[in-house]
């Protein structure tokens, strides 16, 4: 570009009047230079200017206004030789214009078509050769019209600032918009995922729908079934109390006709006439007449005395009547009495069948509700992943939200992000700098504001993972074994990674802010004690050696069957007792139930035992290296304890008492190992280790329970 700035010069306009000048040959682009942004545009040293072409003034010609980049010429149309349609004008067939241009004018315009043709940028669109060829005729532009050079550099030189800072902005958006596609197709598999999910979950509840209106189908088809053969009982019951009725009314009938026939036949014995014993005696036929009528008496009254005692023989006495008479009016009261408490315990018996059968048919209706629910209904939601997102964590979370039920839950934390109490959207926009002094960590020193990028939980794994794996590999490096601090190589990380130090400052406060705030997950706040001071890196590294050693035993088990990739739950067991010697059966059961969980094998006998010591992208395990990170955390606090009932006679405990506390509570402890856990409680060197003085109990179990310390042996 600059060859071209130094050939092709315009020729000087006829008739302009120019400044003397001696020449001088062109030596290139060694006068002065102005930067825009990061690029630096040198001019021509002014000596080198040619007199009378170089040096001249500006002049504006008159042209009218009409004229000006409106006067067209006649376009024409041809077939080239590749038979396409070509379009002229006059001024490519070289004819004049009626109203002709400025000559500098024209000059520039011809210059600007000459290296656009030359780049190859004709067609009008963004580019930035066309831009480049554009420059230099406005430089050209700019350097002929001397009075307003100052005004058009001063143009010229926002333009490029603006065009500089354009695009830094488009190179600092470029990895958001990268980030957000991948975000995007993130977003749009798991939408796939859960459409699939849910149209198999759909279909199985079409099915079961289906499933049960033909139940119910059947169902009501058996109740009508059933209501035709109670309507026909009905119909049969009532025939039959009609046929009692009428049998009962004939009989009732029958009794009154015997009754009248025997009063009248009673009747017609007391009205026959009596006759005189004289008219008797004389009469002998009234005498047959009489022996036959006695005789027919006698037969009746046989007759009827064979009835009395047939049908009374079986009379009591009147007094006996009697008695029985108020015995039974007694009794009847108290049937009357216990049919009236029978009436009102049936009622009561009745309800309480009625609420049995209403409570049943609610208890079946719930539970086909409850499998519904179960089947359909998303599970209830785990609140306390809230903490995550609430400015203070799980303590915060736990005091606002106690007590409350899922609706109140969803009001508290809407508030808590209105009122901008999130976690990942709360704070202040900016953080207070610390300051310079040595004191603070070297990564943190800076006066003034520092920006609030609110890092996200996740975000905040991703780096802390980063920052571990990057300290191993340094630390490998080492010679002397010696491991570098977590905060200095904090500022060496940070240092690496961002070469501004404004972002290398920033991203170092927003990291202490998250690892503040995601104190309460296991792997950060690891790390946050580990860059305060308060927790032994070596416990990072111990967990992850005992976890590595875990895997090799595994390896060999399964290198020994022939590498199928799987242990048995009894090898597992071993496995587990040989790495961790002083392991109880209760946490050896609790691991393999951790594992058949992780692997869904309950009832498998054969485990894929690599598939447990896998990890995400933000560094968390499954459930199996949880509970070993959790026995492996127990069994340290459980170490502490022991040297604090060794100790617990004492307020203050020295180096000595320490070590005396150590060797009764793990009787199988090396010197080595002992001296490094002192060096760790008194946090001292061994060169300074008699000048050290006695510190209280408490501390001692604190930095025993944040340091990498085992038992050497097996706890008597």
């Amino acid at each position: 570009m600059d060859g071209r700035m130094a050939v092709a010069r315009l020729p000087p306009l006829n008739g302009a009047k120019t400044i003397g000048m001696p020449p001088t040959k062109f030596d290139g682009l060694t006068g002065p230079s102005y930067k825009l942004g990061d690029t630096s545009h040198p001019l021509p040293n002014p000596r080198a200017l040619r007199p009378y072409v170089d040096t001249m003034s500006g002049e504006v010609d008159t042209w009218p206004a009409h004229a000006s980049g409106h006067a067209v010429g006649n376009v024409s149309m041809m077939l080239s030789k590749n038979k396409s349609l070509v379009i002229y004008n006059d001024e490519d067939f070289g004819k004049p214009q009626v109203i002709p241009k400025p000559r500098f004018l024209d000059q520039l315009e011809t210059y600007l078509k000459k290296e656009l043709r030359a780049l190859g940028v004709t067609e009008v669109m963004p580019n930035e050769l066309r831009l480049q060829a554009h420059r230099e005729v406005f430089e050209y532009l700019i350097e002929d019209f001397k009075t307003y050079k100052p005004l058009l550099s001063a143009i010229k030189n926002e333009y490029e600032m603006m065009l500089a800072y354009q695009r830094q902005q488009i190179r600092d958006l470029e990895p958001l918009k990268q980030m957000l596609i991948t975000v995007s197709e993130q977003c749009d598999q798991k939408i796939m995922s859960i459409r699939d999910e849910e149209k198999q979950e759909m279909t199985d509840l079409k099915m079961e729908n289906k499933k049960l209106k033909e139940r119910i189908q059947a169902m009501n088809n058996e109740r009508g079934d059933l209501n035709s053969q109670v309507h026909k009982l009905q119909e049969e019951l009532a025939a039959e109390y009609r046929r009692y009725r009428d049998e009962c009314d004939a009989r009732k009938m029958l009794i009154e006709d015997i009754n009248e026939m025997r009063a009248a036949e009673m009747a017609d014995e007391s009205k026959q006439p009596t006759m005189s014993g004289e008219a008797v005696e004389d009469d002998p036929e009234m005498m047959k007449i009489a022996l036959r009528q006695a005789r027919i008496d006698e037969k009746n009254a046989t007759t009827r005395l064979n009835d009395m005692v047939a049908n009374y023989g079986d009379v009591i006495p009147r007094r006996d009547f009697e008695a029985l008479t108020i015995k039974s009016q007694k009794m009847e009261e108290d049937y009357t009495t216990s049919k009236d408490d029978f009436a009102k315990l049936k009622a009561e018996h009745d309800a309480l069948l009625e609420m049995h059968t209403k409570i049943t048919k609610q208890r079946d209706e719930f539970y086909v509700e409850l499998e519904t629910m179960k089947r359909s209904s998303t599970p209830r939601p785990d609140w306390d992943k809230c903490a995550d997102f609430i400015q203070g964590g799980m303590g915060r979370w736990k005091e606002i939200s106690q007590n409350k039920s899922t609706n109140e839950c969803v009001d508290v934390l809407l508030n808590e992000i209105a009122a901008g109490g999130g976690s990942d959207a709360g704070g202040a926009e900016y953080f207070d700098g610390k300051g310079t002094g040595p004191e603070i960590p070297a990564y943190l020193r800076v006066d003034g504001q520092v920006r609030n990028r609110r890092l996200g939980k996740r975000d905040c794994s991703l780096i802390i993972r980063d920052i571990w794996r990057e300290k191993a590999a340094n630390d490998a490096g080492k010679t002397d074994g010696v491991r570098d601090k977590m905060q200095d190589f904090l500022y060496e990380y940070l240092s690496r990674r961002f070469s501004m130090e404004q972002m290398r400052i920033e991203w170092g406060y927003n990291l202490e802010d998250a690892c503040t705030r995601y104190a309460h997950d296991e792997m950060i706040g690891l790390f946050q004690g580990v860059l305060s001071g308060e927790i032994d890196e070596e416990v990072y590294h111990g967990t992850m050696e005992q976890i590595e050693q875990l895997m090799a035993t595994f390896n060999k088990i399964d290198f020994d069957k022939g590498n199928p990739g799987k242990v048995t739950k009894d090898e597992l067991r071993q496995g587990l007792k040989e790495v961790f010697p002083t392991i109880d059966p209760e946490m050896i059961v609790a691991i393999v139930t951790a594992a058949e969980v992780e692997l869904d094998a309950r009832d498998k006998d054969e485990l894929e035992y690599q598939e447990m010591f896998k990890e995400d992208d933000e560094g968390r395990t499954g459930p199996f290296l949880d509970e070993v990170r959790k026995w492996i955390k127990q069994e340290k606090n459980n170490y502490a304890e022991d040297v604090k009932q060794q100790l617990s006679d004492l307020k203050t405990v020295s180096v000595d008492e320490l070590k005396r506390g150590l060797s009764l509570a793990d009787p199988e402890i090396d010197n080595k190992t002992m001296d490094k856990y002192v060096l760790w409680v008194f946090d001292t060197t061994p060169e300074k280790i008699a000048e050290v003085e006695s510190i209280e109990l408490s501390k001692v179990i604190s930095r025993l329970q944040n340091g990498n310390v085992r038992r050497s042996g097996r706890k008597f």
